[in-house]
């Protein structure tokens, strides 16, 4: 073999490595960039209702490719335990980017009605996002949180690629959380997904023993579907209803009766917009999920094992029995 054969096989192996080394050059362009920074002073003002000036906080953007207006722009603190946890997130888009809306305010509101409520040494059942701001700024035991981020919203544009963008941002979210708390935040899903006695009976196990809160957020039931594809016939639908709230709640009830919706349906104002998420499904009703949110099916008051002690906008804090 010549010199510049060997030379050229060398050159092919040495390229061959640094292509195995750097695998992003083979793996297929995600369809969003998202890029971190240092928090801004603006930043720390967005997020001052937490009392987090002395918090570790970056900021996210959401770009998609080719398209230089932001998705979605979010503030989020890492704790000492590594876990980072939203902030603030705004989507500049109609479906939601990975997380929902959340409002520095709004949530500071309810992160006090927690410590209100609750007892020091009591559970607060949650989300796992959520739970980890209530550890950090309720100063609650919020035991509950996901190496699988389970629940992160995808928007259906992107569902050629799901598997793989859920799995880059799962390394992000997920970081140090051990697969078993994972393992139990599941059961909190399976509980929601049962109907009111065998929800609470799992919700119980999971308090071990301690007196228990769970706090949900009506966007908690499109986390759970996306957490459990078919485990929920959810959808929504937009009516117009600047300056006739009324007239746009009979807009949906003909509608909801033409399309045979079976199941509740709960109202979101979102400016001159009604978003109504409906349950194409009656049976979907009767989880003990739909019961704890402002569904037209459920009754929250009429809950034998689940007391309502708080509610603001679209939070709902429930002691449980």
């Amino acid at each position: 073999m010549t010199r510049i054969a060997v030379a050229a096989l060398f050159a092919v192996g040495v390229a061959l490595l640094a292509l195995a080394a750097a695998p992003s050059l083979w793996a297929p362009r995600e369809p969003y960039a998202m890029t971190r920074a240092p928090a801004s002073p603006e930043a720390f003002r967005t997020v001052s209702p937490y009392g987090a000036s002395g918090a570790d906080v970056e900021t996210l953007e959401f770009v998609a490719r080719g398209v230089d207006a932001p998705l979605a722009n979010a503030v989020v603190a890492t704790g000492s335990d590594g876990r980072p946890a939203p902030l603030a997130w705004r989507n500049r888009v109609t479906e939601p980017v990975f997380f929902p809306d959340l409002d520095p305010a709004d949530e500071a509101q309810i992160l006090a009605a927690i410590k209100a409520h609750a007892p020091g040494d009591a559970v607060i059942l949650a989300w796992w996002d959520f739970s980890r701001r209530i550890r950090a700024f309720a100063e609650r035991r919020a035991p509950l949180d996901d190496a699988e981020a389970s629940g992160l919203l995808i928007p259906t544009a992107w569902d050629a690629d799901s598997t793989r963008i859920a799995a880059t941002q799962r390394q992000f979210w997920g970081a140090d959380v051990p697969e078993r708390e994972g393992r139990t935040f599941q059961k909190f899903i399976d509980a929601l997904l049962l109907d009111e006695a065998g929800g609470a009976r799992l919700l119980s196990e999971l308090a071990q023993g301690r007196d228990a809160f769970v706090a949900l957020r009506l966007s908690d039931i499109w986390r759970a579907s996306a957490a459990r594809p078919g485990a929920l016939s959810l959808g929504y639908k937009d009516f117009p209803a600047a300056g006739d709230p009324h007239g746009a709640m009979k807009a949906v009830r003909e509608w909801m009766a033409r399309e045979g919706v079976e199941g509740g349906y709960a109202v979101e104002l979102r400016g001159a917009t009604a978003r109504v998420h409906y349950l194409s499904r009656g049976r979907d009703a009767q989880t003990l999920l739909a019961k704890l949110l402002p569904f037209s099916s459920s009754n929250p008051l009429a809950l034998e094992r689940l007391r309502l002690v708080h509610q603001f906008k679209d939070y709902w804090i429930y002691e449980l029995k």
